[in-house]
C-alpha cells in the first residue's frame, strides 16, 4: 500500500512538473489521429474496386485488388477507388452528314472497367480514363459513321446498323489502342451498349425531309394498291375463263327434249305437295309448266273507304 502511494505522488508530481508538455502531446497525438484518420482507414463501398501505390515499395501494386469492405493502410501510401459497375454517359454532338448538313445527335452508351486489370488502368491511364481515351475514340466513330448517312436516311432504321457498328468498333478500338505497352489485346475498359437517342436538324430542314418521307410513303403505298388490283384483275380473269369452260362443256347436252323432261319431272314432284298450286302449261310443243303456289292462303283485299 505504501508503494502504491509513492508511485501516485511520483505520477503527480511528473504531471505537475510537465504538465504544459504532456498537454501539448496530448494535443498533437490527437490532432494528428483526426488528421490521418481518413488516410489510415479506407472505406470501399458496394460497387467499387480500389488499387494502392506505395512510394516506398514499388509503386503501383500489380497484384492487390481491394474489394468492398473497411482497409488500413499507411498514411504515405495512396488510395484509389474506381467503380466497377455498369455506367452511362451522355454525348451531344454536332455531326455533318454526307450531304453536308449540320445535325445534332444525342448518343448514349455504357461502359465498365475490367476489374481483374485495374492495376494495368490506374498505372497506364489514371483515374480520368473516360475523359482521356473512353470519350474521344467514341465521339471519333460516331462522327465517322453517322457522317456516312444522308439527311433522310438517318430518319430510317438503318440508324441501327450503325449503332451496333459503333458499340463494336468502340470495344475493338479500346482495346488496341490503350493495352498496356509490351501487352496484346488486354481489356481495361469494355464498351456494351450505344444508343442514339436523338438526331435533330434545322427546322426547315427536318420539315422538308419529313415532306420527302410521307411522299415516299404514298408512293409505297400505290404500289400495294396497283398490286392488289392487277391480282384482282387476274382471278376475275380466272374465274371468267373456269365459266366459260364449264358451258363449253354443258351446253351440248342442254337440248329441248331434256330441259322438257326436267320440267316434266319438277311438275311431278310439285305435283306430290300437299299445297294448293295452279299449273300453266304453255303453248305450243316446247310449251313449259309455269307453277304458281301457295294458293291454299287466303288473300284478303284491302279495305277500300267509302267516297263522300
Amino acid at each position: 500500500m505504501k508503494y502504491i502511494k509513492l508511485f501516485y505522488a511520483y505520477i503527480d508530481r511528473i504531471i505537475n512538473q510537465y504538465l504544459i508538455q504532456i498537454s501539448l502531446a496530448l494535443f498533437i497525438g490527437v490532432g494528428s489521429l483526426l488528421l490521418l484518420w481518413p488516410k489510415v482507414v479506407n472505406i470501399v463501398p458496394a460497387g467499387k474496386v480500389a488499387v494502392i501505390y506505395r512510394p516506398l515499395w514499388g509503386g503501383v501494386d500489380m497484384h492487390e485488388i481491394f474489394k468492398e469492405g473497411v482497409h488500413f493502410v499507411f498514411p504515405w501510401n495512396t488510395f484509389t477507388q474506381y467503380d466497377a459497375r455498369l455506367q452511362n454517359q451522355v454525348l451531344e454532338l454536332e455531326v455533318l452528314t454526307s450531304d453536308l448538313l449540320k445535325s445534332k445527335v444525342k448518343v448514349v452508351y455504357q461502359y465498365e472497367i475490367d476489374a481483374r486489370t485495374l492495376p494495368l488502368l490506374h498505372k497506364y491511364i489514371g483515374p480520368d480514363y473516360l475523359h482521356k481515351v473512353v470519350e474521344p475514340q467514341v465521339i471519333s466513330i460516331i462522327r465517322s459513321r453517322v457522317g456516312s448517312f444522308s439527311s433522310d436516311k438517318a430518319f430510317t432504321s438503318d440508324i441501327q446498323k450503325v449503332v451496333r457498328e459503333i458499340a463494336i468498333t468502340s470495344d475493338r478500338i479500346l482495346v488496341d489502342n490503350i493495352s498496356p505497352p509490351g501487352l496484346e489485346s488486354v481489356k481495361l475498359v469494355r464498351i456494351s451498349d450505344v444508343e442514339i437517342t436523338n438526331i435533330s436538324f434545322p427546322k426547315e430542314v427536318e420539315e422538308a425531309i419529313e415532306k420527302k418521307m410521307v411522299e415516299l410513303a404514298k408512293a409505297d403505298g400505290y404500289k400495294y394498291i396497283l398490286e392488289a388490283a392487277r391480282q384482282e384483275a387476274q382471278r376475275k380473269e380466272i374465274e371468267a375463263e373456269g365459266i366459260r369452260k364449264f358451258q363449253d362443256i354443258v351446253r351440248p347436252g342442254l337440248s329441248d327434249n331434256y330441259l322438257r323432261w326436267r320440267g316434266v319431272e319438277a311438275t311431278q314432284s310439285l305435283a306430290t305437295s300437299n299445297n294448293s298450286k295452279i299449273i300453266i302449261f304453255g303453248s305450243g310443243p316446247t310449251g313449259l309448266p309455269l307453277v304458281l303456289g301457295d294458293m291454299d292462303k287466303t288473300i284478303i283485299p284491302p279495305k277500300v273507304g267509302k267516297g263522300n
